[in-house]
């Protein structure tokens, strides 16, 4: 998976180990609470507030790269726990795995109703970067299911992608969205579907 696209959307520090701590704490808080507090944040990594606006950026801009880098580390773990050989199916059972794991997690379903207008605005953004990141991202995987298997996506790779990123979003978000249940069902049914492992009956 190309990780190129996480370095080029972050918001740069000099050092990257350091970029790479900051990120790691700020996910490890993420994750434990369900939201981030960066004066925690800083006093655990020992800066001053003031340097961590000032390598980061906003709260929003934390988010935001805390939350592509949890998706992206995400879907190269299930990647790497899928054992179906290359071609549609692999991709059916990563994404289905990937999307389980996002829905299920308690921090984000913490974020997600504590904190609904920044989530939405971080989530679901057209033009923002977790939206297209995990695009960037889902198009890469088709890329390589097509190469290895000999196989081509229906619309292409990044039109299949960012359609399936949005049925995704749609139904794992219900909660945010339409005051819904969040539900993985729906998009994985549809995948199918457009990969034609399934008939649309």
């Amino acid at each position: 998976m190309d990780d190129g696209y996480l370095s080029r959307a972050m918001n740069r520090v000099e050092d990257p180990a350091a970029e790479e701590r900051v990120i790691r704490a700020a996910a490890r808080i993420f994750l434990s609470t369900g939201t981030l507090d960066m004066r925690a944040l800083a006093r655990q990594l020992g800066i001053g507030r003031a340097t961590l606006y000032r390598w980061r950026g906003s709260r929003d801009a934390l988010l935001t790269d805390v939350l592509l880098w949890l998706g992206l580390r995400n879907l190269r773990r299930a990647e790497d726990d899928v054992p179906t050989p290359s071609g549609p199916q692999r991709l059916v059972d990563v994404h289905a795995v990937h999307i389980a794991r996002i829905t299920s997690s308690p921090g984000l379903r913490t974020f997600v109703r504590s904190e609904p207008e920044v989530a939405s605005r971080v989530l679901l953004e057209a033009n923002g970067r977790v939206h297209l990141g995990m695009i960037h991202a889902l198009a890469d995987l088709v890329r390589r299911q097509e190469k290895e298997a000999g196989w081509r996506a229906p619309l292409g790779p990044d039109r299949l992608a960012s359609i399936i990123a949005r049925i995704d979003e749609t139904f794992m978000y219900a909660d945010l969205i339409a005051n819904d249940v969040p539900n993985i069902e729906s998009p994985l049914i549809v995948f199918e579907i457009l990969v034609g492992l399934r008939r649309a009956d």
